[in-house]
């Protein structure tokens, strides 16, 4: 008999490895879940699926990477002096920060930075930091609650500051309908201080029934395209934002604002309450003498013969018969002997003797004369 004295602590190591997986994959509690993968997907998602958010991946300060942590620490100085000149004193404490990776931006280290005051204001940057040298960047955001005279989404000194972090070929492919259009527009927001959850399908959750999923809109010419996605800012409200590029794919114009997702158009409706109509009452009746009820007669009709019309032999008319006299004989002309006229025979003359032939007097034949007879 063949034993497997290890597949016990084999299948308990699996089971623990599991739930360290699952541990770091799973949602906080609160929190929806979210796709960490900065690749937009051409997924479509049922009905029966959860909803599921498009953000950015986040590294807190132990989880940035040695090589990026070592260029941090060499450009502190520079980040202080930067974050000094837009107003931002990093001298004293309560400053957080972390990194978002943005995959249009491979030769930049994008970090924000965070604190709140003694009364309770938010102060906001965002650091850009060059891994190969160069000039640090800041983008400026809040400063103990207030905002700059441009708020950062829409001032058009980040519109040229993000054409310089993001390399021309990668805006260019990546702005268009076979790029990666919502990852860019995503890096822009979270550039200007947003933490973008981009919901792939808000419609899933009646809540966001009204926002829209993210949209890519091409102008007819293809010169200009237009990235929409909603950004869930609170359980009541979200920030819509609308991405404008050139036919070069550099941001010309940027829009985000602040939405209600309005009540649920879906809602329990009570049962409706039965209404009791009363009984009406009963008609009065009359009551009839037995004096005045009389009791009807069945009257029976029998079709009537037709009625003949009787003529005595008085009235009875002979009828007159119609004489119709005889057409009268034309009249007989009687015309006396005198008056009737012998006609006169009429003698025929002789034929001519042919030529050459010679007729004897015996041979020639007297013609009886033609006398026509009396008519008397």
């Amino acid at each position: 008999m063949v034993r497997f004295p290890s597949l016990a602590s084999t299948l308990a190591l699996l089971f623990l490895l599991h739930s360290v997986v699952f541990a770091q994959t799973a949602p906080a509690s609160g929190q929806a879940p979210s796709i960490s993968d900065p690749e937009q997907t051409g997924t479509v998602l049922s009905s029966e699926d959860k909803l599921q958010y498009f953000v950015l991946e986040h590294r807190s300060p132990d989880q940035i990477h040695p090589a990026d942590a070592d260029l941090l620490k060499k450009r502190m100085h520079d980040v202080l002096a930067e974050a000094e000149f837009y107003g931002y004193d990093m001298s004293a404490g309560g400053w957080s920060n972390e990194q978002a990776v943005c995959p249009m931006m491979p030769e930049y280290i994008m970090l924000h930075y965070a604190s709140k005051d003694a009364a309770g204001a938010d102060s906001t940057f965002t650091v850009l930091v060059p891994r190969h040298g160069g000039r640090v960047w800041i983008v400026p955001v809040l400063n103990h609650g207030a905002t700059r005279f441009k708020p950062a989404p829409v001032d058009p000194r980040n519109y040229q500051l993000f054409g310089q972090v993001v390399p021309g070929d990668l805006a260019l492919k990546n702005s268009g309908p076979e790029g990666k259009w919502l990852a860019l527009s995503v890096c822009y927001a979270e550039m200007t201080g947003a933490h973008p959850q981009v919901p792939h399908h808000p419609s899933l959750d009646i809540h966001m029934i009204k926002a829209i999923p993210p949209t890519l809109r091409i102008a007819v010419g293809g010169k200009e395209h237009q990235v929409s996605f909603a950004d869930p800012v609170s359980p009541a409200d979200y920030r819509l934002w609308n991405i404008t590029y050139n036919n070069l794919g550099r941001i010309t114009d940027v829009s985000d604002d602040q939405h209600s997702f309005g009540e649920p158009v879906v809602r329990t409706i009570p049962e409706p309450t039965p209404k009791l109509t009363p009984q009406p009452p009963d008609p009065p009746q009359k009551t009839i003498p037995a004096s005045q009820m009389e009791t009807p007669s069945a009257k029976v009709t029998q079709p009537s013969a037709p009625t003949g019309k009787i003529v005595t032999s008085s009235q009875m008319t002979t009828p007159v018969s119609k004489v119709i006299p005889q057409p009268s004989a034309s009249p007989v002309k009687n015309i006396p002997s005198s008056q009737i006229e012998t006609p006169t025979p009429k003698v025929m003359p002789q034929p001519p003797t042919p030529q050459g032939k010679i007729v004897l007097p015996s041979q020639q034949e007297t013609p009886a004369s033609q006398v026509k007879p009396d008519p008397q």
